[in-house]
């Protein structure tokens, strides 16, 4: 029994190290033959926490993530591939620059649209081609980031996932 509860232990320790370290990544799906592909794992936007790069497309293809559709006939050959490979989020980086938003009616419904998240940078008025007020959100966390980018640009039927190093899946939906 002691040592069940060692191995357990040393397993949470690994995980939390694990962890200190990872990153998320993203993999975008392109809706090949005219439909995006969701089940139980796989949605438009799947997002995983991993320790690398190769960590993150390993763990892509053993959600059925792949690269090699079009090859294989099993997407479309005009579509292209129905999976693009991973880009690492790094959230530091959209905070430092702020995530630029845009409306184009009035200030009140940008500040009802994006004003629940961190503003970086206040919305203003500018006269271009296209007049509208921008201004620039940040975000507190990842989950807060995939929702806004779910709620942003997904359909109306839009899925995106989260999946963590100690195997809890988040999902978001429009």
């Amino acid at each position: 029994m002691r040592e069940e509860l060692k191995l357990r232990e040393e397993n949470r320790r690994l995980i939390a190290l694990a962890m200190a370290d990872a990153n998320f990544y993203e993999f975008s799906q392109n809706n090949s033959g005219g439909r995006f592909v969701v089940n139980d794992k796989l949605c438009k936007r799947v997002i995983v926490e991993a320790e690398s790069y190769d960590h993150a497309e390993k763990i892509g293809k053993s959600l059925g993530i792949y690269y090699d559709g079009v090859d294989k006939g099993i997407d479309c050959d005009c579509c292209g591939d129905r999976w693009y490979s991973p880009n690492e989020i790094n959230l530091d980086k959209i905070n430092e620059n702020g995530w630029e938003v845009v409306n184009y009616k009035s200030e009140s419904e940008w500040l009802s649209k994006y004003g629940q998240y961190k503003i970086a940078v206040q919305p203003k008025w500018e006269n271009k081609t296209f007049n509208a007020y921008r201004g620039k959100i940040s975000f507190k966390d990842i989950e807060e980031y995939i929702d806004f980018l779910n709620r942003e640009f997904g359909f109306s039927d839009s899925i995106s996932r989260i999946f963590y190093l100690d195997g809890t899946v988040k999902e978001f939906k429009k």
